[in-house]
C-alpha cells in the first residue's frame, strides 16, 4: 500500500486543498484493489459538495468518482481500469433485480470512503471495468458520465410513445451529462434543441452537435413542443420548464439534482397523462455498455475535454463555479 501520496482534499465550502504528501487513514478491505489513478474528471456531484450542499460529503474527503486507473498491487496487475463507484451489496432485492444503483445498502467513492482526486486509490475488486490498454485514459475516465446517459436515454426510448427518432427531444443543460447526452442522440439522427445559460459553452455544442443552443435566460421556449425533455440540471426553474414544454402525453427524465426541492406541476402532470421519471445513477450493465459505446466512438471524438493537473484542482473548481470554464468536461492528471 502507498504510505504517502499528493492528493486533493475538499477542506471546507469553495475551498479544495492540494496536499502533496497526504496520509490516508481509510481502512482498506480485503477485497480492496490499489490503483494508481491516470485520469479523474470533475462532476456535477463534486461541485455541490465544494458549494456545501451536499452534507453526505463532509469537508477532509477526496472527492472524485469518475477515473481511469491501473492496477498497482495484486492479479491482474497493469491492466487499465475504469470503476463502477456504487460499492452494492449484491444481495438485497435490487441487487438481485439488476438494479443496483437502487442497493438498499449501497456506499460510494467519494462520498463515503475516499475518492480519486488523489495519486492512488482502493477500490472493492467487484466493481472494477477493465479497458482496452490502447485506450485514452481521458475517455476511460468519461464511462461515469457516459454510464449516467446511457440510463437516461433507455429510459427515454422505453418509456416513449414514439420511437426515440420521431420525438422532438430538449435537453436542459450543456455541461458533460447535457453534452453527452446531445452526442449519443446525434448518433440515432434525433432532432433536439439544448439549453444552456453558460455563453461560454455554446461554441462547444455548435461544433460537436451541429445545432446551435438556446440560452433560456433571453430566448423563449415554445410551451407544448417536445415529446421529450430530459433534464440535466435538476433545479427549480428547469424542473418547471420542463413540465412548460413537454407535450401532452411526453415525457420527462430527471437526471440533475441541483435542488434538494421542486414543484410539480401535478395538473398537467394528471390532466396530459405526462411522464416524469427519475433516473438515479446507472446498472452495472449500463457502465459496461458506456464503455464500449465511447471506445466505437458514438459519442464523437471527445475532444472538448480539458486536461488540468491535479494541482490545479482548486482554480478549476473556481472557473467552475464562476461560469468561465468553456469544457463540459475537466479532467484531472495526478501524475503530471
Amino acid at each position: 500500500m502507498i504510505n504517502s501520496m499528493a492528493a486533493v482534499v475538499y477542506t471546507a465550502p469553495e475551498e479544495m486543498t492540494y496536499v502533496p504528501e497526504y496520509r490516508s487513514t481509510q481502512q482498506d478491505r480485503d477485497d480492496d484493489v490499489l490503483l494508481r489513478i491516470e485520469s479523474v474528471g470533475i462532476c456535477g456531484s463534486d461541485m455541490h459538495a465544494y458549494h456545501g450542499k451536499d452534507p453526505r460529503r463532509k469537508p477532509g474527503l477526496i472527492l472524485g468518482h469518475e477515473f481511469c486507473g491501473e492496477i498497482v498491487e495484486g492479479q491482474k496487475r497493469g491492466q487499465i481500469v475504469t470503476g463502477n463507484p456504487l460499492i452494492t451489496c449484491g444481495i438485497c432485492d435490487y441487487c438481485l433485480q439488476g438494479r443496483d444503483n437502487l442497493c438498499s445498502d449501497r456506499g460510494m467513492i467519494g462520498m463515503n470512503r475516499q475518492g480519486a482526486f488523489a495519486q492512488y486509490m482502493t477500490i472493492p475488486k467487484r466493481c472494477l471495468i477493465e479497458a482496452p490498454k490502447d485506450m485514452d485514459p481521458n475517455h476511460i475516465a468519461l464511462t461515469e458520465p457516459a454510464a449516467t446517459v446511457i440510463h437516461a436515454v433507455n429510459i427515454a426510448v422505453e418509456e416513449s410513445y414514439l420511437p426515440i427518432q420521431e420525438c422532438q427531444v430538449l435537453i436542459i443543460g450543456a455541461g458533460a451529462i447535457g453534452l453527452l447526452t446531445a452526442l449519443l442522440l446525434k448518433s440515432y439522427g434525433v432532432k433536439m434543441q439544448v439549453l444552456e445559460t453558460n455563453l461560454a459553452r455554446h461554441p462547444c455544442v455548435k461544433e460537436h452537435v451541429g445545432i446551435n443552443p438556446t440560452n433560456p435566460l433571453t430566448e423563449s421556449i415554445h410551451d407544448n413542443s417536445f415529446d421529450v425533455v430530459i433534464d440535466c440540471v435538476g433545479s427549480e426553474k428547469t424542473s418547471s420548464l420542463s413540465f412548460d414544454a413537454v407535450k401532452t402525453g411526453g415525457v420527462i427524465v430527471n437526471v440533475g439534482l441541483q435542488s434538494w426541492t421542486s414543484s410539480i406541476n401535478i395538473r398537467k402532470l394528471t390532466l396530459e397523462e405526462i411522464k416524469l421519471i427519475g433516473c438515479y445513477t446507472y446498472s452495472m450493465e449500463d457502465f459496461k455498455s458506456a464503455l464500449k459505446t465511447i471506445e466505437r466512438g458514438e459519442f464523437g471524438n471527445l475532444s472538448w475535454i480539458k486536461e488540468l493537473p491535479l494541482s490545479d484542482a482548486n482554480l478549476a473548481f473556481r472557473q467552475l463555479h464562476d461560469d468561465r470554464m468553456s469544457s463540459a468536461k475537466v479532467i484531472l492528471k495526478p501524475h503530471l
